[in-house]
């Protein structure tokens, strides 16, 4: 495990200590110093694979907020080849047709699948990749709606991977280091973009079940959380969870950073995704 630098701080509150965390460079500074790659250029190229290894990493240190993902990223560091993430690393030219293919068989035999598109973390970059999956008709990008009593300027996309023949879509949660993307999914300097999903069904004994439009909703609350059915304990993660990001986000807009929500893309991008934009009730 790496040791990289915190150069990413974020204030929570008058009188408290301000959280830090690492940068993508701060990441890569570290790969250099301990000799696993020599120039930064390797990540985006001939060591791609390194980048979801540096994107566990991220995770643990805390900022993505939920305590989940950090207990499970520390699992995936651990567990080598036997983990139960899978991570496909490739940018927006994808072939969708051998995408697909890795989804489904992760579906069957993978808690989670990140999927890593190197590249420019712009706005327009996001609209790319989502327009080259929607290009399957697996992929459904919906316009989702601000929580109560919040309503901002950005446009929210709710990206979702609906396997053939099933009764439910996975919820994909994005990592964009853009405005208005929430301070939780920014990965500062990261040249990349993510999408995390858990590709298989949705397990009722580790979350509730959201029902969105005819969709029973899977997400990343419903891998297997290690607690060993211990309900108090998840209970305690959860609050955590909720917490951590109440304390990240500050003042920022909650309908950013929900599970539901994908991307914060800024207005402007609408045209650009009037093909495949389906209507929040549609959801």
């Amino acid at each position: 495990m790496i040791q990289p630098q915190r150069n990413v701080e974020r204030e929570i509150g008058a009188g408290k200590k301000a959280r830090a965390f690492s940068s993508f460079d701060d990441f890569a500074n570290a790969l250099l110093d301990n000799g696993t790659i020599q120039s930064k250029n390797e990540l985006v190229t001939t060591n791609r694979e390194l980048l979801g290894e540096i994107l566990f990493e991220w995770y643990i240190q805390g900022q993505v907020a939920c305590v989940f993902a950090q207990i499970l990223a520390k699992d995936a560091t651990k567990a080598g080849e036997a983990t139960t993430w899978q991570t496909i690393v490739t940018d927006a030219t994808v072939n969708i047709g051998e995408l697909q293919g890795l989804l489904l068989s992760a579906a069957a035999e993978k808690e989670a699948t990140q999927l890593i598109f190197v590249g420019p973390p712009t706005a327009d970059y996001a609209v790319q990749i989502i327009l080259a999956l929607c290009k399957h008709e697996s992929w459904i990008c919906y316009e989702k709606g601000w929580k109560k009593g919040e309503q901002g300027d950005a446009l929210l996309i709710g990206l979702r991977w609906n396997p053939p023949n099933s009764d439910y879509a996975s919820w994909v949660l994005g990592i964009a280091d853009f405005d208005p993307m929430a301070f939780t999914r920014r990965f500062v300097g990261a040249p990349f973009i993510a999408l995390v999903l858990r590709p298989g069904p949705p397990q009722p004994k580790f979350a509730g079940v959201p029902i969105a439009g005819k969709f029973k909703g899977s997400h990343l609350a419903h891998m297997d959380n290690h607690l060993g059915g211990d309900v108090e304990k998840a209970k305690r993660t959860r609050e955590r969870t909720e917490h951590n990001k109440d304390v990240l986000l500050g003042d920022e807009l909650r309908s950013h950073a929900r599970a539901q929500t994908t991307f914060a893309l800024p207005a402007s991008c609408r045209e650009a995704l009037r093909d495949v934009l389906r209507p929040v009730d549609e959801a």
